[in-house]
């Protein structure tokens, strides 16, 4: 969508055109001048004429894959490289294997362009780009796990110019644009032959989402050549920006530098300055400023980078002088291009076309101060196979801008608005960190076997707590296939904890609070002196769940029969086991005597199934007189289990009316959290019937969240397959459908 003038030179070329080899020779030298030059629109038309009489070589077929590859034009990028491959496959440079490659992404044939990737990797094995290929061969799949995180708009203000690199200011934002206002006395650009760029601002209505008609910024720190990317601190009082610099030599690279300005108390702009970092000899862009002030991030081609442009940051003292640059290293940077970065509180976003993405720049996301980097494509709408880039976000109204060469735009370069609707999500993990406690006193756990697997069962990493119950996983390759944890330990219960996908992140901590084995692992073997008899001595105080009543009475529930059912299997299976029972009610002004009664019905039951009365006491307190160590965190259970259909995950209308009471219960109650806890019954293997209580956990999920319109912070899931059957319907045991369907549900525990 570049504007194209033809200039008398062109003109000069036709008129000298002729049929012999020489003048077709000189007419390419002509051409490869003016593409030194950076003069591409104009080489363009003088190597097509070449070529429009047979006259190639692999010189003209690559600077013409050139032209067009740095104006933008993948489309026809892709055609002269090809024919330049394809016709002198021994005087290709590996780089061009991947200019071609990033061609066809940009064209979305992903296929070839994967290929010629392969091609990189074998031609250089040590090339970061082709190596972050080789290791996320899924990229596409990664790109559509983020997207529809983002809701874009083309903004009204673009025109049929270039627009980009939006940016807050005040209540408004600063861009930059190569309209021709003729307010200005501005040149050509010879690189696109568009007008220089100058800033202008616009003012936004948020009311009614509407923008003022743009305006030039300010007269002070507009100059006869490019002025773009700006960045002002918050107080609005200092901008930062890029301006390239005037050359003697028409020869030479156009090189950009950061200059800064600072307002008077006139509101004016003071002269800017050039800054000390900067040089003739390279080039310092796009600057990006913390929210503290204190660092500034930019993109530079400086020596001792990786590639063709890198990003760096660097300090910024009290006095406004300058630290040393430093480059973020290679994590971030490539031997592409790494540019137009912006920083946020503890994120940073920045373009490269070295990552894996769409096609052109595509916009990254990693979190900064931190060992554990995560570089993830922030997916589409916000990328496209064209180049997107310039991203700034508000973090506190998730608004932002970015910019995009996008074929549907209304110029060179738009400028979109982005609303982001969910956060970021990381495809892997990187690092699983933590520690293992005693989930009855937070005591640290050490010598617990940590041991995470993928979905398949099979073992990935095992490693033991250690230094006061902590635990890490760092190994990136093997942690990408992480399913489930499970940690083991003398004396406790065995944990099982699954690793859902969305919640995947760079960093995945997890505190692990192990219950105490209440069977026989948890029995001393020790020998009665006096008897000569071996006895089990148990070490803890055993509390099991509450036991509820009938209408506040003595009458025990079913569901409270089967918890003393168990206490029971447990006292007949140690005769030593004593059992202290305390009752309370839910009522602090009463008396003790109902709570007293109660705690006799207890008594009497055990008393009915066998359990000896010596070993047995009852006694009625009072709520508050129960050390908080005697009570259980209190968990109400919504009674609206739902069913599936055998191996079926997808929610049954007639199932619908319950989930509908939920979201009622969640409307009405604001600050309410609930878990949804999904089952499947024991029909197939363990690990089919853990992933397909998985997939009807995220199907009720998504059912509330948007159907219901529930905020996901206030809902999650935990999938338990098989292990939580409802009834004694486990493998092996003939049991009817009906008695199986009972095990096939979905329960909801309120948990605030």
């Amino acid at each position: 969508m570049n504007k194209v003038i033809y200039t008398p030179l062109i003109i000069f070329i036709t008129s000298l055109w002729g049929g012999s080899g020489i003048a077709q020779q000189r007419i390419v030298n002509i051409a490869n001048k003016m593409f030194d030059q950076h003069k591409y629109v104009s080489a363009q038309e003088a190597y097509l004429k070449a070529v429009e009489r047979q006259y190639k070589n692999a010189e003209i077929l690559k600077n013409l894959g050139d032209s067009y590859y740095l104006n933008g034009q993948p489309e026809n990028a892709a055609k002269w490289y090809k024919e330049f491959i394809e016709s002198y496959a021994d005087q290709v440079e590996p780089e061009y294997f991947f200019k071609y490659a990033q061609s066809l992404k940009s064209i979305q044939d992903y296929n070839s362009a994967d290929n010629y990737m392969d091609q990189l990797l074998l031609s250089r094995p040590e090339d970061q780009r082709a190596n972050l290929f080789d290791k996320k061969r899924d990229y596409l799949e990664r790109v559509e796990y983020q997207s529809g995180r983002y809701q874009i708009d083309n903004l009204a203000i673009n025109s049929s110019f270039t627009d980009f690199g939006a940016t807050y200011y005040e209540d408004a934002i600063v861009f930059s644009s190569s309209r021709d206002t003729l307010l200005f006395n501005k040149r050509v650009h010879k690189w696109t032959e568009e007008s220089f760029l100058e800033l202008y601002l616009t003012k936004y209505d948020p009311e009614n989402n509407l923008y003022s008609d743009p305006k030039p910024f300010s007269k002070e720190l507009s100059t006869r050549f490019h002025e773009s990317t700006p960045a002002f601190t918050n107080n609005g009082s200092t901008i930062y920006f890029t301006r390239n610099h005037d050359i003697a030599n028409k020869n030479e690279m156009i090189r950009l530098k950061i200059y800064r300005s600072y307002k008077n108390d006139n509101g004016e702009w003071t002269i800017p300055e050039d800054l000390p970092f900067n040089d003739n000899t390279y080039s310092t862009s796009h600057p990006s400023i913390s929210p503290d002030g204190q660092t500034l991030y930019f993109s530079s081609d400086m020596p001792g980078g990786y590639g063709m442009s890198d990003i760096y940051s660097i300090a910024i003292n009290n006095d406004g002088s300058f630290g040393m640059p430093i480059n973020l290293g290679n994590q971030i940077n490539t031997e592409g291009k790494e540019t137009f970065p912006f920083v946020t509180q503890d994120e940073l976003y920045f373009s490269s076309d070295g990552h894996p993405g769409l096609g052109g720049l595509d916009i990254f996301v990693t979190k900064i101060n931190t060992p554990f980097l995560d570089i993830i494509n922030v997916g589409r709408p916000v990328n496209s196979p064209q180049d997107d880039f310039s991203f700034v976000l508000n973090a506190q109204t998730e608004k932002g801008y970015f910019s995009s060469n996008r074929s549907d735009g209304k110029g060179g370069d738009d400028i979109y608005s982005v609303l982001q609707l969910k956060p970021i999500r990381s495809f892997d993990l990187t690092t699983v960190l933590g520690t293992i406690i005693d989930n009855d006193n937070d005591e640290a756990l050490n010598d617990a076997t940590i041991t995470i697997y993928d979905n398949e069962n099979n073992v990935i990493q095992e490693k033991v707590s250690v230094d006061n119950g902590n635990y890490i996983f760092s190994d990136n390759e093997k942690l990408k296939d992480a399913y489930l944890i499970t940690v083991n330990k003398t004396g406790y219960k065995p944990y099982e904890h699954i690793i859902y996908k969305e919640e995947f992140a760079d960093v995945y901590e997890k505190l692990i609070k192990l219950e105490k084995n209440y069977d026989k692992d948890l029995a001393l073997d020790k020998v009665n002196k006096s008897s000569n008899e071996l006895e089990n001595v148990f070490n803890f105080e055993l509390i099991i769940d509450p036991i509820h009543f009938q209408n506040d009475l003595t009458n025990i529930s079913k569901k409270s029969k089967d918890k003393l059912d168990e206490l029971i299997l447990l006292m007949k299976k140690y005769p030593k086991v004593y059992t202290d029972i305390k009752s309370y009610t839910y009522d602090n002004n009463s008396d003790n005597v109902i709570a007293q009664n109660q705690a006799e019905a207890i008594k009497l039951y055990l008393i009915d199934k066998g359990i000896p009365e010596y070993r047995l006491s009852a006694k009625g307190v009072s709520k508050n007189t129960i050390k908080p160590e005697e009570r259980l965190k209190l968990m109400m259970v919504v009674p609206l289990p739902i069913h599936f259909n055998f191996n079926s995950e997808e929610i049954r209308p007639e199932v619908e009316t319950g989930l509908t009471k939920v979201i009622e219960l969640m409307n009405t109650y604001q600050s309410m959290k609930m878990e949804v806890h999904s089952h499947a019954d024991s029909r197939s293997s363990y690990w089919y019937n853990k992933q397909l209580s998985v997939k009807r956990m995220r199907a009720t999920l998504n059912y509330i969240t948007e159907k219901g319109r529930i905020n996901w912070r206030r809902i999650r899931g935990r999938a338990y397959g098989e292990r939580r059957l409802f009834n004694d319907c486990g493998d092996g045991v003939p049991c009817s459908e009906e008695e199986h369907q009972k095990n096939r549900r979905s329960e909801f525990i309120i948990v605030k």
